[in-house]
């Protein structure tokens, strides 16, 4: 007669058994397709490059004073303009095997320099800007910096200092509409660099909010002031939140 122990013994055995081959069947079935899809792309034949979404640079939008302000943007401002020739991709996000597979594995070196170029330029636009600002030439830094944004640069220095610049100057529109910008940014750079935009613009709003509410009166003297003047700058704390409540936040998906 078999022991209810030893009965006991093997069920368990048996639960555990297939418990660890279901745990590993998922890494292996994964490291499996890595390796055929791999195989695939190494022996996918050379295709056309013409869908690739190259990068034209702005670069009549880069101030460059003459004389240039110090040797390092002269050399900077020389370096984007060089790049400016060149064919520039911005590949973040897309894996060489996906890029093997989809245009062929001799074109990997081709494709890699041409993100290589786009890590070049965006590194560039932002030495390029805090150059300017630490200079004391904002708007040339703001006008630089903006140039990253519009080529879709993944670098969160280069938004945050622009952010930073806005909220000294109270354009907090403007930030809201960088947090739109990174918000299409493939790299892992993207939710940290979301959050200190929302950050800044959190602490600048709320701290207007509270100027506002500790003086009424004057909040009303300066809005028929404002109104008076037809300045468009001149906005008052609770437009700005109104406005920042209309501008939609759309979150682009990932490639």
């Amino acid at each position: 007669m078999i022991s209810p122990l030893f009965t006991t013994i093997v069920i368990v055995a048996g639960f555990i058994f297939v418990f660890m081959k279901m745990t590993l069947k998922g890494p292996e079935d994964g490291l499996r397709n890595f390796n055929e899809r791999e195989r695939a792309a190494n022996n996918t034949l050379k295709k056309p490059l013409d869908d690739l979404d190259f990068i034209n640079v702005p670069v009549d939008s880069i101030p460059a004073p003459d004389p240039a302000i110090n040797e390092n943007c002269a050399a900077l401002i020389g370096q984007i303009r060089m790049l400016s020739e060149k064919k520039i991709v911005n590949l973040t996000g897309i894996s060489n095997t996906d890029l093997k597979l989809t245009y062929g594995a001799p074109n990997l070196p081709i494709l890699s320099e041409y993100d290589q170029n786009f890590t070049t330029l965006c590194k560039a636009i932002l030495d390029l800007g805090i150059e300017y600002k630490n200079a004391g030439y904002t708007d040339e830094a703001v006008a630089t910096l903006n140039v990253g944004v519009r080529v879709g640069t993944d670098l969160s220095l280069n938004y945050t200092t622009l952010a930073e610049i806005y909220a000294e100057r109270g354009l907090y529109v403007e930030i809201q509409r960088l947090i739109n910008c990174a918000g299409n940014i493939r790299s892992l750079t993207r939710n940290s660099t979301i959050s200190k935009l929302q950050n800044i613009l959190d602490e600048h709003t709320s701290s207007v909010i509270k100027l506002s509410d500790d003086d009424p009166s004057d909040r009303q003297e300066s809005s028929s002031q404002s109104s008076s003047s037809g300045d468009p700058g001149s906005i008052l704390p609770a437009d700005i939140l109104d406005i920042l409540e209309n501008v939609p936040y759309t979150e682009s998906s990932q490639k």
